[in-house]
């Protein structure tokens, strides 16, 4: 929830660690006005608060939380790896098979829920690298199955999709940020892909992800179908998921954010695959809470494919723990009403 919504007396839903990895405080504690004043002034933006409602609407996810958890700590795992074990034993091949095994459930789960895929849990809060390439992957599988890429074909892409920063792990870091003043994390992505025999398709997605349709990405300047398939896919997959982390800071409508993908298909995006990904992708997930232009607070519960900035959402003000009554509105069939804000996803 955006810090100048907190109240005191509000519950913490998870654990609040500042960018050095200490503990700021733990989930579960009720917040003081000394506390929202102390992380005012840390320059913390957001707070994840309890939310019964919002965790109600929200309780459907793309795979469940179990096997969600299985990946992320694989994927830690290998992504945390020391530089220098990196360079002298290369990739473990027990991370590597366990994140294969994994994958094959995350598809297999994603495959199930994708009819219902615009309204269920699969983008999370970018917070972290691995957040980010969870995110990636969920969002490039679902596009993938959507388009009915072939079984085989889903695979090259939910690894290349999970693996495209992995060359941010040999990168030097200062103050534990990545230091690429030369962009080159795509091609020590891919040597490392390469070197562990990972695959050619998903050490290319490594390669050019950041690739654009028009010639003028890097590290190599491919334009247009000399760029693979997939990486395409990956690139929409990551700039989304980048743009939706720096909004949550800077406030940036999401709406914005489409209609700029848009614009800019051809240029920076393949269209038809850009077009895909918005089919399977909600710019405002189910639980949410965003702020109208009438000023009212409203969950959105739930989305239609082909209208991703215009959701039914749930009016808040009237919505308690007893009464979940608050006036529903389709705000598709509502134009003069829209969504300015996200208060908490």
């Amino acid at each position: 929830m955006l810090i100048n919504e907190i109240k005191a007396g509000m519950v913490l839903a998870r654990d609040i660690i500042d960018d050095n990895g200490t503990l700021l405080l733990e989930k579960g504690i009720a917040l003081t006005e000394y506390y929202i004043t102390r992380l005012t002034q840390l320059g913390v933006t957001t707070i994840p608060i309890y939310d019964p409602y919002a965790a109600e609407l929200k309780k459907t996810n793309v795979i469940a939380p179990e096997v969600r958890e299985e990946l992320t700590l694989c994927f830690r795992s290998l992504f945390c790896k020391k530089t220098q074990d990196i360079l002298d034993s290369g990739l473990r091949t027990m991370y590597l098979k366990q994140i294969r095994q994994t994958v094959s459930k995350v598809i297999n789960e994603t495959e199930r829920n994708l009819g219902q895929i615009v309204n269920v849990q699969v983008r999370q809060p970018n917070e972290t690298e691995t957040d980010h390439a969870i995110n990636v992957c969920l969002m490039s599988i679902a596009t993938g199955l959507y388009i009915k890429l072939p079984r085989p074909v889903i695979m090259d892409l939910a690894l290349g999709a999970l693996f495209h920063d992995l060359g941010k792990i040999v990168m030097p870091a200062i103050d534990g940020s990545v230091v690429d003043p030369g962009r080159l994390h795509p091609v020590y992505g891919q040597q490392l892909l390469i070197k562990n025999k990972v695959g050619g398709i998903i050490s290319r997605i490594a390669a050019e992800h950041h690739e654009r349709y028009d010639g003028q990405g890097y590290p190599a300047g491919l334009a247009g179908k000399e760029i693979h398939p997939l990486s395409r896919l990956v690139t929409i997959a990551n700039y989304f998921d980048n743009t939706m982390a720096a909004a949550a800071k800077t406030g940036e409508s999401r709406s914005t954010i489409m209609i700029n993908m848009l614009a800019n298909a051809n240029a920076l995006f393949d269209m038809y695959l850009l077009r895909a990904f918005f089919h399977t992708t909600p710019l405002y997930p189910v639980g949410c809470l965003v702020r109208l232009n009438t000023n009212q607070k409203a969950y959105v519960i739930k989305n239609k494919v082909r209208f991703a900035p215009t959701p039914t959402v749930q009016i808040a003000e009237r919505i308690t723990r007893a009464n979940s009554q608050g006036q529903i509105i389709d705000l598709a069939l509502r134009p003069q009403l829209t969504i300015v804000d996200v208060i908490a996803e």
